[in-house]
C-alpha cells in the first residue's frame, strides 16, 4: 500500500484555458512548476519517480534552499 502523500498547490490562472502553479511537496519541501493542466497532473502523479526530473510541460524542479 502507498502512503498517503500531502502536497501545497498554488495555481495562478493566466486566462480561461490555461493555468501556471507550483505544487509543493509538503514532506520534502520540493517544489515543481507547471504551466498545463497535464503539467499540474504529471506534478501530482509522477512526484518521486525519476520521469518526473524528464517531465518536458514544467521547469526542473527547485526546493527551499535555492531560493534568493
Amino acid at each position: 500500500m502507498n502512503p498517503i502523500r500531502s502536497y501545497v498547490v498554488r495555481i495562478y490562472r493566466q486566462d480561461r484555458r490555461s493555468i501556471a502553479g507550483l505544487v509543493e511537496d509538503v514532506r520534502t519541501g520540493k517544489s515543481t512548476f507547471f504551466q498545463s493542466f497535464s503539467g499540474l497532473w504529471d506534478a501530482l502523479t509522477t512526484r518521486g519517480r525519476p520521469s518526473a526530473a524528464a517531465d518536458t510541460d514544467s521547469p526542473p524542479s527547485t526546493d527551499d534552499a535555492s531560493q534568493p
